[in-house]
């Protein structure tokens, strides 16, 4: 997941509309849910490709692919994102401007099974001990880092099963010195974790199939 989204980052870098141009404009692209399909896992030393490209714009959304390619150009790893346009003053989603638009450009998408952005959960969710977000747990702009709220979810179960494709929903972030409130279950060969704060307002939404 680093890779994936540092490679959305370097693309919009690339573009000259990456962190330093969506602080003076007072606007920021915020990932509202991942889906990653691993074909394979890649070996120590092998070489890789990630690569992304922006296959749709509506209203406030904009959505792209991310793949991870071996030295063949066969996919390793397929992923489907969705990110939201927020205006960083008012916390409200707001359409992109079109000169930015038009210098991400718009390919065709991967070829996927696309899942929709909601998960649904199982019933009958466990509750799990609380966790404590910590200074590890935290990126550059003091929330919780996305990657990180699925490296705390598998921690919840066996670590040593391969992940074959994975879920996540993102509603609010957590800050340092928060507490996570995980609630767990199973349902047809898929893992989910539900993480809350203390009164029920959920941060993030995983599951991963093994």
């Amino acid at each position: 997941m680093n890779y994936l989204q540092d490679c959305a980052l370097f693309h919009s870098e690339s573009l000259n509309i990456g962190p330093d141009y969506l602080r003076e404009h007072r606007r920021g692209w915020f990932v509202s849910s991942w889906q990653v399909v691993i074909d394979r896992y890649p070996k120590m030393f092998e070489k890789i490709k990630i690569e992304t490209v922006p296959y749709k714009f509506s209203g406030c959304f904009g959505r792209r692919n991310v793949t991870v390619a071996d030295e063949s150009g066969s996919y390793i790893v397929r992923s489907n994102s969705i990110w939201t346009h927020i205006n960083t003053d008012t916390g409200r989603p707001v359409r992109p401007d079109s000169a930015e638009v038009e210098a991400y450009g718009v390919g065709e998408p991967v070829k996927m099974d696309y899942a929709p952005r909601r998960i649904d959960l199982p019933e009958n969710l466990k509750i799990a001990e609380p966790i404590p977000v910590l200074r590890h747990h935290i990126d550059t702009n003091h929330h919780v880092n996305n990657a990180q709220y699925v490296e705390i979810a598998r921690g919840l179960f066996d670590e040593a099963q391969p992940v074959r494709e994975l879920r996540v929903e993102y509603k609010s972030s957590a800050q340092l010195g928060d507490i996570l409130y995980p609630k767990t279950g199973v349902c047809d060969g898929w893992n989910f974790v539900v993480l809350t704060d203390k009164s029920g307002g959920v941060y993030s939404t995983i599951a991963f199939r093994v």
